[in-house]
């Protein structure tokens, strides 16, 4: 044993060990760590994807919903100052784990419900058209159950007017 370590590197052999162990660590570490990056992008992608389809889902509802108010109030004959509509509408608080605003903004006919994520990047627009001679009040609302009702004194002839529950 003795002739071992009188040899030039005779006392090393421990050192191989360690330093393939320390290695090793080395590049499981920069693995790991790549696959946590790239995971996380993915993750952050399919919540916003997420996020979309379900302002998708929720703006056409609210189309819908307006749409029915729509034909309920031009199915009356001018003036509608004694027409009263309610439509309650249950919508979620939250869509992939985080509150959205919901715009609503009509000129003429033609409007659009324009959706955002607080904290996702997702944003939705999903157009709607109502009859000739009804309008949409343009408003801002918190994601959540809503109210679209018709208000005879609103505007000029009266408007469908959408808000919070």
């Amino acid at each position: 044993m003795s002739a071992m370590r009188d040899r030039p590197g005779g006392t090393d052999r421990a050192v191989s060990v360690t330093v393939g162990y320390v290695m090793t660590l080395a590049i499981s570490t920069l693995l790991l760590s790549g696959l946590f990056v790239a995971g996380g992008s993915f993750v952050e992608t399919e919540r916003e994807r997420a996020a979309q389809g379900e302002l998708t889902v929720v703006g056409e509802r609210i189309a819908a919903d307006l749409g029915t108010v729509d034909r309920v109030v031009s199915s009356d004959s001018p003036p509608r100052e004694n027409l009263t509509v309610d439509r309650p509408l249950t919508l979620p608080d939250r869509v992939s784990g985080t509150g959205y605003r919901i715009r609503i903004e009509a000129t003429g006919e033609n409007g659009t419900i324009a959706l955002e994520s607080e904290q996702a990047d997702a944003t939705v627009e999903v157009p709607f058209r109502t009859s000739d001679g009804v309008a949409v009040g343009n408003t801002t609302v918190d994601g959540g159950d809503l109210l679209i009702r018709w208000d005879p004194d609103a505007e000029a002839n009266g408007s469908v007017v959408v808000s919070e529950r």
